[in-house]
């Protein structure tokens, strides 16, 4: 009986509830965007959305899949992750395509043509919460109990998440800088694993994503960089 116990336990320490929500993005939609625009080509580059912490650490991407997979508080607890699919990351290029705008779209690299319009679009992490910094700082104290520490003590996020920042280019030189900062909300703890199924509900990345570029092609619009 004690074995059965002991192994059910196991079973249940790496299945942490994680309840995530994305806040405070552009509430912009297709319907928003200006009708009397004259479509052009138009030159793009993403970057993918990296698994970091506001001090610059990271880690690949296959170790964040792992980590959401194993740990699904991992999710919650990290302010800049692009889930399984890069949902986020893909995103900005559906919509600008939906957007009609561009009489034709060209996925180029990094570095910034020296004819036409060009879009470098990034992301940068934001600031999470102190409180969840000290979790992290906990865990780290035990590092032969991780997965029991992060999933027996309960934490929110309420601060920290994703700022997507479009630097507009024109022929070689910088027009114009728009940033729509993208809060990202999250909860983890055991006993939240029952209402998990509640992240079918909330905002998710893709949902931020696309309000963000949705308001950066109407703001452009509106300064005559488009």
């Amino acid at each position: 009986m004690r074995m059965r116990s002991l192994i059910l336990l196991l079973l249940l320490v790496p299945l942490s509830g994680c309840i995530v929500t994305y806040r405070d993005f552009p509430n912009a939609t297709l319907e928003s965007l200006p009708k009397n625009h004259e479509p052009k080509p138009f030159s793009y580059h993403v970057e993918p959305i990296l698994t970091r912490d506001e001090s610059g650490g990271g880690m690949s991407r296959l170790g964040a899949v792992a980590g959401i997979i194993l740990l699904p508080g991992f999710y919650a607890a990290v302010p800049q992750v692009d889930p399984i699919g890069e949902p986020g990351y893909h995103e900005v290029a559906r919509t600008l395509k939906a957007s009609g705008m561009f009489s034709d779209m060209i996925e180029a690299p990094a570095e910034v043509p020296e004819t036409g319009v060009y879009c470098y679009v990034n992301f940068e992490v934001s600031v999470r919460s102190p409180g969840l910094k000290n979790f992290a700082e906990a865990a780290h104290f035990l590092p032969l109990l991780p997965i029991l520490i992060t999933q027996s003590i309960p934490y929110y996020a309420g601060e920290g998440g994703t700022t997507v920042v479009y630097a507009l280019y024109r022929d070689g030189q910088l027009k114009q800088t728009y940033r729509y900062p993208i809060t990202k909300k999250g909860a983890g703890w055991i006993v939240l694993l029952p209402f998990a199924w509640l992240n079918f509900f909330t905002n998710d990345l893709k949902d931020a994503v696309r309000g963000a570029t949705l308001q950066f092609l109407i703001d452009a619009q509106r300064d005559g960089n488009l």
